[in-house]
């Protein structure tokens, strides 16, 4: 899991995407030292509504959409069985919702749906703050069950710049693939790529927010496209596994090009680029005989 961003000039809102539709719930942002940076309150989904008839296990007809947004996950209930399911379109005249990933099965008419995304806003931690190791530890409850999560911060001066979007999603499945995805199936599959990115260059004991550009991704961000295609099955030709491999190889090795030579990186956080940052890594190796 990559750090949250937390602006140190400006209020940031962070969510939790929770495991039960939450009734109760708290962050608190605690700082490097364990001490506590900041409390703020935690605002609970509202929307609330119910299956209609004429639903498939791909698109549901809701008496509702109020409060339903893309790519906000929701939570169904139908025969006692709980599933999370994730919009990809919202049809607000029929009030109609397309998932990203059908259901099992149809659920019945009348079964709820409820979406569970918490978040907060953060006030800005100030630039004696700008630094790793931050944690957001929420806790929450549906009247029944308490759970607690928690998840790594990054109190930063400027954000990381995902290199791959949707968009670039979009046109390398029309021009190698010649088909398209829903745009929130492009966007996560865009996430799981930057992510891979992310950690990436986090092995390397760097900070990706401390780059000064994430441009120099560019090429193995389609790399990440192409290998994470083929996870959902998606190749040009010859056999599946065989093509994940070659992929994987071919996405480490275009990550291994940049993250052993990157250059501009704010290694003490000040916000500038002195000379010395803005060359790029060298590796020294000593062999004793």
């Amino acid at each position: 899991m990559t750090d949250a961003e937390i602006y140190y000039d400006a209020a940031t809102t962070v969510t939790l995407d929770a495991t039960v539709v939450a009734t109760s719930a708290t962050l608190s942002v605690v700082k490097p030292d364990g001490t506590q940076l900041e409390a703020p309150t935690v605002t609970l989904p509202t929307a609330s509504t119910t299956i209609a008839a004429g639903s498939t296990s791909l698109a549901l007809v809701l008496a509702s959409v109020t409060g339903v947004a893309v790519g906000e996950p929701l939570q169904v209930v139908s025969d006692g069985v709980t599933y999370t399911v994730i919009p990809a379109r919202i049809e607000s005249s029929t009030k109609t919702v397309s998932l990203v990933s059908g259901l099992p099965e149809t659920p019945d008419t009348g079964s709820t749906v409820k979406a569970i995304r918490l978040s907060a806003s953060v006030a800005a931690p100030g630039e004696s703050q700008i630094g790793g190791g931050f944690r957001l530890s929420w806790t929450y409850s549906d009247g029944s069950a308490t759970k607690r999560e928690g998840a790594p911060a990054s109190v930063v001066r400027w954000p990381w710049s995902a290199p791959v979007s949707a968009a670039d999603v979009q046109e390398l499945l029309v021009m190698e693939f010649g088909q398209t995805r829903s745009g929130e199936t492009a966007r996560q599959v865009a996430d799981r790529v930057d992510q891979k990115i992310r950690l990436s260059i986090e092995r390397t004991g760097r900070r990706p927010w401390l780059h000064l550009s994430s441009a120099m991704f560019h090429d193995a961000a389609r790399a990440g496209i192409r290998y994470e295609l083929a996870l959902q099955g998606l190749v040009l030709s010859g056999d599946v596994y065989e093509a994940q491999r070659e992929l994987r190889f071919a996405f480490d090795d275009a990550l291994a090009t940049v993250t052993q030579g990157l250059a501009s990186y704010d290694r003490d956080a000040d916000g500038a680029i002195s000379a010395d940052e803005a060359r790029p890594r060298h590796f020294v190796i000593q062999a004793v005989r």
